[in-house]
């Protein structure tokens, strides 16, 4: 095994340092109609050697998949998470002597006496520091200062960025930052004492590091963006503005309370892989089964969702909850679906889309086999449901026993256009850089909240917008990057991120369509729901989630859905945005209705 692993490493170090060189794919890209779009991009710290540090990169995804990972899982299961939580708790109190001379070298006065106020909290009422009273009792929070951001503090910017094997992501600052913190630390002061520590706090990020691995087209980019953001606003101390608006933007981000009501029901999965005919290779698939026979449900995830998505995971829940077997797959202008798919695959033309949709859902159900009965549901939101409502609409009326759309677009152009303009929303205002700063502040903070109905989102509708705007650019990036075989680096990130849907629309799809003998014209038709109309109507069992204020839909696009979809077959709300509203136990519960199939009636007495 240690062979084997070693071996990996050192071809995975020669993957990352080989992509010195330039990249053709890269160099064939079309320019961006809107070059100024780089301006809304927000920066990683410079990357002079990033060949070298993706080596290293890779080199710790191995070190983390068949060492750390597996450490971390069996401790995990033997040392109960109450104790885990003490020892962590302890190890932050050890941390009190580089807090307090990092406060005190910044001039942070305050920061210091409370950190002081908290050691000393924490040391007697706290038992050495194995509980946090000086935060539960007291609300004296950690400052979660460091030498590093002192010496950021004192001028010594971050120029580069380091990748150091087993430590992740860091600067030349930041590393002599840690070393100076070693000798502070009393923990440093016995032989493994800081390493164990250390192991102990790492074990609540190993599920989280596994997410980012497997979900992610680029995770070392994606990383590096984390961290220098990360670290340019603890050096600040920035603040968030403090403006806050009620408006469909700003309801949307509520769709991030939209998550599964079993933290573990991800976890609970089994993945399946299939390769129907003229696959590059196979396409995996995440499926909850029942312990009997039972109809399957396909969900079918928002633009370029991955399987594993918090939303994706809450939609499958509430199928597995009504008897469903259930199955993900990857969006299609996900980068897991691109590279399954044959050669030369452009998600985004419907009737590829579709064929492709269809042979998957095919092959699955010839492998799950005999556990399956009766017809088919198919549901999604978003882009899914967009996908859903094409799917009912060109299939035998009652080819799904039920299917549901949840927040869908009417034309995908539209949807897509719009996307563009909300990622744009900031970028003539004087404080343009404030208000991508107070978005990213507040979207980090918005990430960890529980979901509350009393919550008012802290976000200005700029802010709300840009990081909408912003989560569809990071989208269509891997998108464009899968589809063309475009290798991951900063240059590459930065040239895609500049595209937008015009740009994929009309100079990568439609030139590769036209070699195909497919107009523009029939490309554009294939986007529009309307052009389905009768199939629509001639759907059993269909039914809409909407909200009055979905910013993807036109007034006009609303009425024509709620015309067709009288009644009991839209779930509307006034407002939500887009899926801000699928938290809502209500909403949760309406869903659950339109998908039943199981007889719920109170037995005679």
């Amino acid at each position: 095994m240690l062979t084997r692993t070693y071996i990996l490493s050192l071809l995975l170090f020669a993957v990352g340092c080989a992509s010195w060189g330039t990249d053709p794919a890269l160099e064939a890209l079309p320019a961006s109609t809107h070059p100024e779009d780089v301006r809304l991009l927000p920066k990683s710290v410079g990357d002079p050697i990033e060949p070298l540090n993706r080596g290293f990169f890779a080199v710790d995804t191995v070190l983390f998949t068949y060492a750390l990972e597996p450490a971390w899982t069996g401790y995990n299961a033997v040392v109960p998470e109450k104790a885990r939580k003490g020892i962590k708790h302890f190890s932050t109190n050890l941390g009190y002597p580089i807090r307090l001379t990092a406060n005190i070298l910044q001039g942070e006065w305050s920061n210091a006496g409370k950190e002081t106020q908290r050691f000393l909290i924490n040391t007697t009422v706290g038992v050495l520091g194995f509980s946090d009273p000086a935060t539960d009792k007291y609300n004296i929070v950690v400052s979660e200062e460091d030498l590093g951001q002192a010496l950021g503090k004192w001028g010594w910017d971050e120029s580069t960025y380091l990748h150091v094997p087993v430590l992740g992501a860091s600067s030349p600052r930041d590393v002599i930052g840690l070393a100076g913190g070693i000798y502070l630390n009393p923990s440093s002061w016995v032989y493994g004492a800081g390493a164990g520590l250390k192991f102990n706090s790492k074990s609540f990020d190993a599920k989280n590091t596994r997410r980012l691995l497997d979900t992610e087209f680029d995770p070392y980019a994606l990383n590096k963006l984390y961290y220098s953001r990360k670290r340019a606003i603890e050096i600040a101390n920035a603040k968030p503005l403090l403006k806050g608006e009620d408006t469909p933007q700003t309801q949307t981000l509520q769709a991030d309370f939209y998550r599964p009501q079993n933290d573990e029901f991800g976890e609970n999965s089994e993945e399946i892989k299939v390769q129907p005919q003229g696959f590059r290779k196979p396409l995996t698939a995440s499926v909850w089964m029942q312990e009997t026979p039972s109809p399957i449900a396909f969900v079918i995830p928002g633009l370029g969702g991955h399987r594993l998505s918090a939303r994706v995971l809450a939609l499958a829940e509430l199928a597995h909850l009504e008897g469903y077997h259930v199955v993900c797959f990857s969006n299609n202008l996900n980068w897991e679906f691109i590279q399954a798919a044959p050669e030369g695959y452009l998600p985004g033309y419907l009737d590829d889309d579709l064929k492709y949709l269809r042979q998957i859902h095919a092959a699955i159900r010839s492998e799950i086999g005999d556990q399956v009965t009766g017809k088919p549901a198919v549901m999604g939101f978003s882009m899914g449901g967009w996908y859903t409502l094409n799917l009912a609409a060109t299939s035998p009326p009652d080819a799904y026993s039920h299917a549901l759309a949840i927040n869908p677009p009417l034309s995908l152009n539209t949807g897509l256009d719009v996307l563009d303009r909300l990622f744009r929303a900031p970028a003539k205002h004087k404080d343009l850089e404030a208000i991508k700063e107070s978005a990213l502040i507040k979207l980090l903070t918005l990430l960890k909240s529980p979901p509350n109905d009393e919550s008012v989102m802290p976000f200005s509708d700029q802010e709300a917008s840009y990081i909408i705007g912003l989560t569809y650019r990071f989208t269509l990036t891997q998108t464009i990057m899968a589809s063309l075989g475009i290798r991951p680096s900063a240059k590459a990130h930065e040239r895609v991120g500049a595209l937008s849907w015009e740009d994929y629309y009309n100079r990568i799809i439609t030139p590769a369509l036209a070699k195909r003998n497919i107009s523009g014209d029939a490309l554009t038709r294939s986007g529009n729901l309307r052009e389905r109309e009768a199939g629509l109507a001639a759907a059993q069992n269909l039914k809409l989630v909407l909200t009055g204020n979905d910013f993807l839909l036109t007034q006009n696009d609303l009425a024509w859905l709620r015309e067709r979809f009288p009644g009991k077959r839209t779930i509307f709300t006034e407002t939500g945005g887009h899926m801000g509203q699928l938290w809502k136990p209500e909403i949760r519960d309406a869903m659950s209705a339109a998908i039943r199939f199981k007889d719920v009636s109170p037995p005679a007495e």
